[in-house]
């Protein structure tokens, strides 16, 4: 489970917050450059997922950096820098050391003007990979979320956009290659919720073409996609088109409407219309998963949840008393300076 919000964190606890009856089967994940939505305390326990940038290859490196096959000489100035890292014997290395290596091109030996020009053109790349804050000294094996029977939800709170998605393209790509390759003998389910944020309609991110390369030929392996979102209508129409089964609750924006009617071939124009008159919980099911389309009530959740709405009138009440004590505590002080210069008047006389 990619989880961009935390509303997923509690699934091991119930609705009182005690231990829920599958809590041993489920793990929560975080990036250590992540603040978190909740801390660590409110949550359990909470497994480290690391990258280490010294276990990344040329191409992957070229990917984050946003380094196009095209850029050939910039590409030839990074892999130098790299060569010259792991010629010093180190082993663990991080982004900095590239730059560096980069920015003290005119001392590489036998290096000369085409060098030099190629290393410095790519400083601004590596540059960008330093402002991610995510690469650690070691990396998490998905060994350690694929096990039969478990859920790992991956905690993306607090994380930036780029960096969320550059995890989300990490974690994807190695569950498809581990089971495409026969490493991983069972079905894998992965949820990924705010997926618009992942496969936009409009440009690419990191992780769009492995999605979309799940979605289209996953299921053949045994690698399931479910897409959550809001916004279907911001979803890249070739992942949404692979969906075969759709759970559609309440929607009134007639963009939303049509991404879902072009995905659906049995979702007619009666069943359409009713979707913005859904009460909350009230859902349509269309596609594979039932014969005919269906209007279900879903039940209530069994968990905590994470992602629920704040309490709007509960916090303008605590704005309010908080301001009308700070107005008290100010006029106060106003009294006090007024009665003590009042008196500093009185003892001069």
């Amino acid at each position: 489970m990619l989880d961009p919000h935390a509303d997923y964190v509690f699934l091991s606890r119930d609705a009182d917050g005690k231990r829920y009856e599958l809590s041993d089967r489920i793990t929560v994940f975080r990036n250590p450059a992540s603040t978190g939505r909740y801390s660590v305390e409110e949550v359990g326990k909470v497994d480290p997922y690391e990258v280490c940038f010294s276990d990344l290859d040329l191409d992957e490196i070229c990917l984050i950096c946003g380094i196009d096959e095209r850029f050939v000489k910039i590409r030839n100035g990074l892999e130098l820098a790299l060569d010259q890292v792991r010629a010093s014997g180190r082993t663990v290395f991080q982004p900095r050391d590239v730059l560096e290596q980069l920015q003290n091109a005119a001392n590489w030996p036998g290096a000369d003007k085409g060098k030099i020009g190629e290393a410095h053109s790519a400083e601004k790349y590596v540059k960008r990979l330093i402002k991610m804050q995510v690469f650690t000294e070691s990396s998490t094996s998905v060994d350690k979320m694929l096990r039969p029977r478990h859920l790992s939800v991956v905690d993306l709170s607090g994380l930036s956009d780029e960096v969320s998605d550059y995890i989300a393209y990490r974690i994807l790509s190695d569950i498809y290659d581990k089971v495409s390759n026969g490493e991983f003998e069972y079905p894998v389910f992965v949820f990924i919720e705010e997926a618009h944020r992942f496969i936009p309609a409009m440009g690419n991110t990191y992780s769009s073409s492995i999605i979309k390369k799940i979605a289209a030929e996953g299921r053949k392996f045994g690698v399931f996609l479910v897409v959550i979102t809001q916004r279907p209508s911001k979803i890249h129409p070739d992942a949404l088109s692979q969906c075969n089964s759709q759970i559609v609750m309440r929607i009134t924006n007639p963009d939303d409407q049509q991404a879902i009617a072009k995905s659906s071939e049995r979702l007619g124009e009666t069943l359409l219309n009713d979707l913005p008159g859904l009460n909350t919980g009230e859902a349509v099911l269309v596609g594979e998963m039932t014969r005919a389309p269906v209007m279900v009530k879903v039940k209530r959740r069994r968990t905590r949840e994470g992602g629920s709405d704040i309490d709007i009138i509960g916090k303008m009440k605590s704005a309010i008393e908080k301001a009308s004590e700070e107005t008290s505590e100010n006029q106060s002080k106003r009294l006090r300076d007024e009665l003590e210069g009042f008196l500093g008047e009185e003892d001069k006389q």
